[in-house]
């Protein structure tokens, strides 16, 4: 097949790009592949691509021309199968696909329910989960949402986020807290130093490690320093070798108020961290069994939250059992089976 992803910018080191660069990269193995993006902000690709991937960049800059340059590739190349990376930017995909025969799958990235505050987007969700040719969502939780939700809704595909098991050692000397991921309200990060304060008064000697970027970062630092736990939390900025920081922790933990499938629950289970988060609507129940090898914890509950990570801290054999027991369930996000899940769809759709 001949298949174009579309993406908003392949510059940027989100997990979005990375599952785009992933998919494309070993659909080329057997497939024509192609990736567009709308924006370039960076100037260099963040995640390598396969050889046999083609990436270009969009020359318009509005809507209407944009969606009439890409239709004139899907025409020219002969695309069989246009993939949205986002449901956000879905209508994108449909409008330049239409009269083309191409075939579009939409793929969600978050979850239904995530709207980014803002009230168009519904409308796009909705556009797209019925107008494209299927949707492509992470959890089955979040399959229902669409199928209940939405009316006349095309056929509906769960395929979730892959990750590949580390053969890595528990670190059981290790005194280090981990969270990571962009630093915006979304991900709750400011709820760290409140948590931190319950923590660090009974374990001075453990610190609190979170990697990424963002708008809140100076707000998250101010906060840090107010409460004077400087020492205890570090906000150590984007990282390139995130798995030396999962090989140097001790647990993982998951603030967010919202997630499609978080990709950092995975990577820190494929390194046998015990995982503690709030039990949003879709993502962390999928990775976490709770009680076996983490904790599900109602979303926002700062002092359950302490509770529970102030217990694995006091309880050596209780985390290493925890650790040993992060497997669990890993055949579900395997890479070849992932992949084959793909190549099953293209064929139906």
């Amino acid at each position: 097949m001949n298949i174009l992803f579309l993406e908003g910018d392949m510059s940027r080191s989100g997990g979005t790009e990375r599952m785009t660069a992933w998919l494309s990269s070993n659909l080329a193995q057997t497939h024509k592949v192609s990736i567009i993006s709308l924006h370039f902000q960076h100037g260099q690709l963040f995640f390598p691509l396969d050889e046999n991937v083609y990436h270009s960049i969009l020359k318009a800059s509005q809507t209407p021309a944009r969606i009439q340059e890409i239709h004139k590739f899907i025409r020219k190349e002969t695309i069989d199968v246009v993939i949205n990376v986002d449901t956000g930017m879905g209508y994108i995909g449909i409008l330049a696909a239409t009269g083309t025969g191409a075939k579009v799958i939409t793929w969600e990235h978050s979850n239904y329910y995530n709207n980014w505050n803002s009230r168009l987007f519904p409308h796009l969700r909705k556009f797209a989960a019925r107008k494209s040719s299927a949707i492509v969502v992470l959890t089955e939780r979040d399959k229902y949402n669409y199928e209940t939700n939405i009316k006349r809704c095309v056929p509906v595909t769960v395929i979730a986020n892959p990750v590949k098991k580390q053969e890595n050692e528990y670190n059981e000397a290790s005194k280090t807290i981990l969270s990571a991921g962009a630093l915006g309200k979304i991900k709750r990060f400011d709820l760290i130093v409140s948590i931190g304060k319950i923590i660090f008064e009974k374990h001075p000697d453990w610190q609190w490690v979170i990697c990424g970027d963002g708008p809140e970062r100076e707000d998250l630092l101010r906060k840090t320093a107010e409460a004077k736990m400087q020492k205890n939390i570090c906000f150590c900025g984007s990282v390139s070798d995130m798995d030396s920081k999962y090989r140097q922790a001790a647990m993982y933990v998951l603030t967010s108020e919202m997630e499609g499938l978080p990709m950092v629950l995975l990577e820190a289970k494929s390194h046998g961290l015990p995982i503690i988060s709030f039990d949003i609507e879709t993502g962390p129940s999928e990775v976490i069994r709770d009680g076996v090898n983490g904790y599900l914890i109602e979303s926002g509950d700062v002092h359950k939250m302490a509770d529970r990570i102030c217990r694995l801290i006091e309880d050596e054999s209780l985390r290493t059992e925890f650790a040993k027991n992060a497997v669990l369930d890993m055949e579900k996000f395997d890479e070849e089976m992932i992949v084959n899940k793909w190549e099953q769809l293209l064929k139906e759709i």
